[in-house]
């Protein structure tokens, strides 16, 4: 657990949000390299067949090694850490039985159901941007309980669907155009990566504009800096 105080703008908190807990800054890219290495040594080694085979072994295995180091520091796993371990499982499987476009489809068939769970909890009344942003931001249950606050996280969770549904479309037709699954990953990752980020600051744009008029509100913005200086603060404790 990390205690360092962040200061929300009406006193510090106790400890920074669940996304700031984690310590560890390599265990997202592991499966992407385990893929990588996997594909490139089958396919020199023997064919490319066994290679997208070893390449889809090396990615499983290392997507559950990093759910099994979570786990080990002590980290709560709750329902979505066992589900994302079975969905690993049944991909690896199809992976191995259908080959690398079956595997790497499934990839595209999560994004649209992810897409379609995003419009799902608007329709029932419950954003799931909503839901998940006091993981990332500290709000607190008066900011929570505003009606801008409801507003404004459903309006992103619909801008969430609607990019994720055309990345989708992108990552079709990059699979069908893409001779290896390593190009496809990598291009894919790249694209993600560079979409991501600009989609997350838009978002934190829009909603520092969406909440600030909440009564003793400080700002997404100002959550994010002092966010920002608890991180560093930690860094220097680690190093020192």
């Amino acid at each position: 657990m990390v205690n360092e105080p962040v200061d929300r703008g009406d006193g510090p908190l106790d400890e920074l949000p669940l996304a700031y807990r984690s310590r560890s800054t390599t265990e997202g890219l592991l499966p992407i390299l385990g893929y990588v290495l996997g594909d490139q040594i089958g396919s020199r080694l023997f064919d490319d067949g066994i290679g997208a085979r070893l390449a889809i072994l090396a990615m499983t295995f290392a997507a559950g090694w990093a759910i099994v180091q979570r786990r080990r520091r002590g980290e709560s796993i709750g329902w979505w850490i066992p589900a994302v371990a079975v969905y690993l499982l049944a991909r690896g499987i199809a992976g191995l039985i259908w080959g690398e476009t079956v595997f790497l489809a499934t990839g595209i068939g999560l994004k649209v159901a992810l897409g379609l769970a995003a419009l799902t909890s608007v329709v029932i009344g419950r954003p799931l941007a909503g839901e998940l942003a006091p993981l990332v931001l500290p709000f607190d249950d008066d900011v929570r309980a505003h009606r801008r606050y409801h507003l404004t996280m459903r309006n992103l969770t619909l801008g969430y669907a609607v990019y994720q549904l055309v990345t989708v479309a992108f990552e079709i037709w990059l699979l069908t155009n893409t001779d290896s699954g390593t190009g496809f990953l990598l291009i894919r990752t790249g694209v993600g990566w560079l979409s991501g980020f600009v989609g997350f600051f838009a978002a934190a744009l829009y909603a520092d504009r969406g909440l600030r008029p909440i009564p003793g509100f400080p700002g997404v913005l100002t959550l994010f800096e002092s966010i920002g200086e608890a991180l560093e603060a930690r860094r220097r404790n680690e190093a020192g």
